[in-house]
């Protein structure tokens, strides 16, 4: 798929998905070459700095194009993960997650050990685009929403394949896991959202995260094509309503007596 065939995909999510909030693409950039002339970097243009969550919900809800590189970058943990910042010993060894997310730096170790991460130093940042405004090829595409809107793109993921679609949990630095994971595994995930994505995101209860390698765009659209044609799978969700209902008893009693009293009018 190329650039210009990007609003069409757009349109085909939205329209199998009636999405609130923008699709958003996701792309790193090896030197600020790449970003788009339209792109606003946070520290500059909106004198702020930002976490990588933050960035992600601004586009995905106005439709900005953001990029964000070290001095744009407000939450150090997101900064590390996309190597923008060194890994330093006291991070590695688990000192920021003890006593906030792990009783012990053990724990911490193994937390921090676990999320997805970039190289250090290979990428100077990224970009994030609402897919119908990309002008670039995206590394991941994350799309923010209900439970219901992300059964769907399970299940467009599963047409062709079968079996389950794997995520795991994390409860803190959910921007790996929805930007970096996607692009290191070549594979999907839901994400429930994070602490933080929850805080300077401003992600709502009822919404959860579901994030794709780019490179499936079309077999996630081709998926959300057949499940609905046929038939068992469709957004908005069609409820049964050829059913007689249950009622309180007294309820009963009272159309027993109209039936009553109908059967001698009757006479």
């Amino acid at each position: 798929m190329e650039p210009h065939e990007l609003a069409n995909a757009d349109e085909k999510l939205n329209q199998y998905l009636r999405l609130n909030t923008f699709p958003v693409s996701v792309k790193f950039l090896t030197s600020w070459d790449e970003m788009p002339e339209r792109a606003k970097r946070p520290h500059k243009d909106l004198d702020n700095r930002f976490t990588t969550c933050q960035a992600i919900s601004m586009v995905r809800r106005f439709g900005w194009v953001l990029a964000l590189g070290r001095e744009d970058s407000s939450c150090v943990l997101g900064a590390m993960a996309l190597g923008l910042e060194k890994r330093l010993p006291h991070y590695t060894q688990g000192n920021l997650c003890i006593d906030l997310y792990t009783e012990n730096l053990a724990a911490g170790r193994l937390s921090e050990d676990s999320v997805p991460k970039l190289p250090e130093g290979e990428y100077v940042g990224v970009v994030f685009a609402p897919l119908n405004r990309t002008t670039f090829m995206p590394d991941a595409i994350v799309i923010y929403a209900n439970s219901a809107q992300i059964m769907r793109l399970g299940q467009a993921y599963l047409w062709k394949r079968g079996g389950t679609l794997k995520s795991e949990f994390r409860g803190r630095i959910d921007c790996a896991d929805i930007t970096i994971a996607p692009m290191l595994t070549g594979d999907p995930q839901m994400v429930v959202p994070c602490t933080g994505d929850r805080i300077f995101g401003q992600v709502q209860d009822h919404e959860v995260a579901f994030s794709f390698p780019f490179s499936l765009m079309d077999d996630m659209i081709s998926g959300l094509e057949a499940t609905h044609k046929a038939g068992a799978a469709r957004y908005p969700v069609t409820n049964w309503l050829n059913y007689t209902g249950g009622f309180p008893a007294s309820y009963d009693k009272y159309r027993e007596m109209l039936d009553d009293k109908n059967g001698k009018d009757d006479h």
